[in-house]
């Protein structure tokens, strides 16, 4: 077996342990941004509706849409009326034959950019509909809106803490994992410095050596992400809404930008260690 190829199997368990720990790394990140786009999802399904009075004509409940509609932080508003009401009422046309009148009042269903669906924004907005002599009733679920705030928060320090000690663990265990491949060849290291070989000269090709890894590993580790999240998309679909691929592409990105830098200054960090190092202190 030549040297050469010695030197590539001996980088083999760095090669493994550098691409579990960047295919962890980015499951969770990928975690989070999924996190977020099911946050602003739910947050857009939130619907303020407005009930006109019956007096009201057709042609002023359509301009009070389109003065909604126009708003920057109006994502849709949707206008239904008496005749459509009746359609999506539980009691349908019976109800309406058993009362002998349509009771479902003309109204107008609006729902918000994710940005603006915070309690507050909502409540002062309903507030000032209200004002409206011609609107009967402005009504959210206020308590949806509420749990919304309140978890989403939450959920974004866990998520956040979660990020922070995973990006942790990462480095270390990259660390430690460049370590043990610089403490296996601690001799060979010493021997080149004792034939006169100059710091430089060692450092460069261990450097490189240790950047291409990572670079092999974080893009091996970003085929892994990739096949899971085609896998579990299919199988779970409904619990996974990111279907943003730059968003995605920036995450594979930083896997590639993570993978490299960690392991050139692991590198670099550990070589220097060993070349500092004298002789009878590498036993």
């Amino acid at each position: 077996m030549s040297r050469f190829y010695k030197r590539r199997i001996s980088y083999l368990p760095t090669f493994f342990s550098i691409s579990l720990v960047l295919f962890l790394a980015g499951l969770l990140g990928y975690f989070i941004m999924n996190a977020n786009a099911m946050k602003s999802s739910i947050k857009e399904n939130v619907e303020l509706s407005l009930y006109f009075n019956d007096n009201i004509s057709e042609a002023d409940i359509l301009k009070t849409r389109d003065k909604l509609q126009a708003e920057p932080y109006v994502k849709k508003a949707d206008y239904i009326s008496k005749e459509q009401g009746v359609k999506i009422w539980p009691l349908g046309a019976e109800g309406v034959k058993l009362l002998g009148f349509n009771p479902i009042p003309n109204s107008i269903d609006v729902h918000f950019n994710s940005g603006f669906v915070v309690f507050d924004s909502l409540k002062s907005l309903k507030m000032a509909l209200q004002k409206n002599p011609g609107i009967r009733d402005v009504q959210f679920d206020e308590d949806v809106v509420e749990n919304i705030d309140k978890y989403v928060q939450t959920a974004g320090i866990v998520l956040i803490s979660m990020a922070l000690m995973m990006g942790l663990v990462s480095i270390a265990l990259i660390n430690s994992a460049i370590r043990l491949n610089m403490y296996s060849r601690r001799f060979l290291i010493k021997s080149m410095q004792l034939v006169g070989a100059t710091k430089n000269f060692i450092r460069g090709p261990i450097i490189n050596t240790g950047i291409i890894t990572g670079l092999c590993s974080a893009a091996f580790a970003a085929v892994l992400l990739m096949a899971f999240i085609y896998f579990i998309k299919h199988k779970f679909g409904f619990l996974f809404m990111l279907d943003n691929y730059i968003q995605i592409g920036a995450l594979l990105l930083g896997m590639l930008v993570m993978g490299i830098l960690i392991t050139g200054l692991s590198s670099y960090f550990a070589i220097n260690k060993y070349l500092k190092l004298k002789l009878d202190d590498l036993f």
